[in-house]
């Protein structure tokens, strides 16, 4: 395979790796960057060797596959998956040559045998959906030659026949409704069968590379800032997070009632997102003297305050968890924080790894419908799993107690209030790498009012309670 950075800077730690499709060079992906990532581009299946090693002194990867990009990426990330957190694959799947799962047997064979300027043309046309945007793909497209592309169409096929995909967990199968390249019924067919989450989209085989990064991918930089400088405000202006961290904790104390062994809190503890301690002040009491508190936040917290004898570290949650030794914690709480993640579903896994046999999960999010009045008037939000998503994300050696999602709305007088508790809360780092002037001028424009005439917005969070089975314990 061949690389390039098309956009790099020494101080990131993160990398979103993107896996092109067929056909494929840099120079369509040379103007794409996001706010704390560096972004490398593979392509060229032809030969799917590559040095892995200058890869590892990123503390998370992205990964985002194209096309035959998916199956390439299956075959050859397994020596980093263990810092990959996210993985997308759009217009493709893992058995690319298949007449019910990927691109037909026929049509494949066709495109090799009549593939000359005249049909890449025609190919390339056919990723795209309109004029325009296929003129925009030819003023960066690739230049390669045809030769060469054929090469890689029959080497391709071969990878196929004679290798396996090694990766075959992905946390969002990305599928445009318009694909001309990969039916778009053979995707689904493909990614359904293994519980992949599938999402449909408007485009055509060429995905919007910028608008898909911004929606999947999280500005980890942004969610830092935004909390780090809401710190004083926080507090007085989160009613909702409030009734949220005070109703985790009694479903938790309910479902611990019926297990003695866990309460009062004994042994490790970590809590996710300690912020300003609103959910750390509600369990403090019930921690066994002996057991030892750790507290972890992307923002600098003085903690002193709700948990003295705590021991308060500042880092991304998702990437130190994997740090972390196996069956080390007795319990993982977070209120809140964890639809800030990449993948909350590897992050969840990563909790069944440390978490003691029965150790527990006691955590709140967020489900798809949260803050529908946002998305409703300014198309922002975070791309948040459905309520049946999130309870498939607990592993089977979980036994579940708790999965349910409910609402909290909140009323103001004026969209400008709005903006206001967005501002004191953090919550406007939803907004991403999107302008903000632009975001809050549509929601004083457009903004939803109810029959009474105040201005809602609801927040929608999801509490699960979990417990580690002890081994052979049947969930």
């Amino acid at each position: 395979m061949k690389s390039k950075y098309v956009s790099r800077d020494t101080s990131n730690r993160r990398l979103i790796l993107l896996f092109a499709g067929w056909g494929m060079d840099s120079r369509m992906f040379r103007n794409l960057s996001f706010e704390g990532y560096d972004i490398l581009v593979l392509w060229d299946y032809r030969d799917l060797t590559f040095s892995w090693k200058p890869l590892m002194r990123y503390d998370e990867i992205c990964l985002i596959a194209w096309s035959m990009g998916v199956f390439a990426a299956s075959l050859t990330i397994h020596e980093i998956e263990h810092r990959i957190t996210k993985r997308i694959a759009v217009s493709g799947t893992l058995d690319p040559i298949n007449d019910r799962r990927g691109i037909p047997t026929a049509i494949y064979h066709g495109t090799i045998n009549a593939l000359n300027p005249a049909t890449l043309r025609k190919f390339y046309r056919r990723m795209c959906t309109s004029a325009e945007q296929f003129a925009a793909f030819r003023l960066n497209g690739p230049k390669r030659s045809v030769a060469e592309l054929i090469e890689e169409l029959t080497a391709i096929e071969t990878h196929t026949i004679f290798h396996t995909p090694q990766i075959d967990q992905w946390d969002l199968a990305v599928i445009g409704r318009h694909d001309q390249i990969f039916p778009v019924t053979n995707q689904l067919a493909a990614w359904r069968p293994g519980g992949t989450p599938t999402h449909i989209t408007e485009w055509g085989h060429l995905p919007d590379f910028p608008d898909l990064i911004s929606r999947l991918i999280i500005d980890k930089k942004r969610v830092e800032s935004r909390f780090s400088s809401c710190g004083d405000t926080y507090g007085p202006a989160s009613l909702a997070q409030q009734k949220i961290a005070g109703t985790l904790i009694q479903l938790f104390t309910r479902a611990a009632a019926l297990d003695r062994e866990a309460t009062p809190l004994k042994g490790d503890i970590l809590e996710i997102g300690c912020g300003n301690g609103t959910f750390t002040r509600l369990y403090t009491d019930k921690i066994h003297p002996q057991s030892r508190l750790r507290l972890w936040d992307i923002a600098d917290v003085d903690t002193s305050a709700f948990a003295p004898s705590a021991l308060f570290t500042r880092c991304d949650a998702e990437v130190a968890i994997r740090r972390l030794p196996s069956k080390s914690t007795a319990y993982i709480l977070s209120a809140s924080t964890i639809q800030w993640f990449n993948s909350p579903a590897s992050f969840i896994r990563e909790c069944e790894r440390v978490l003691v046999p029965g150790g527990y999960l006691v955590l709140s999010a967020f489900v798809n419908t949260n803050l529908s009045e946002l998305t409703q008037c300014a198309d922002i939000g975070l791309n948040l799993p459905a309520a049946s998503t999130w309870q498939a994300m607990i592993p089977d050696s979980f036994s579940l107690f708790v999965c349910q999602a409910s609402a909290y709305t909140l009323h103001f007088d004026s969209p400008r209030q709005v903006l206001e508790h967005l501002r004191h809360t953090g919550v406007n780092a939803v907004s991403s790498q999107r302008s903000l002037v632009t975001v809050a001028r549509r929601i004083l424009e457009n903004y939803p009012r109810d029959e009474q005439g105040r201005y809602p917005l609801t927040y929608r969070p999801i509490f699960i309670i979990a417990r580690r089975n002890d081994p052979g314990e049947k969930s």
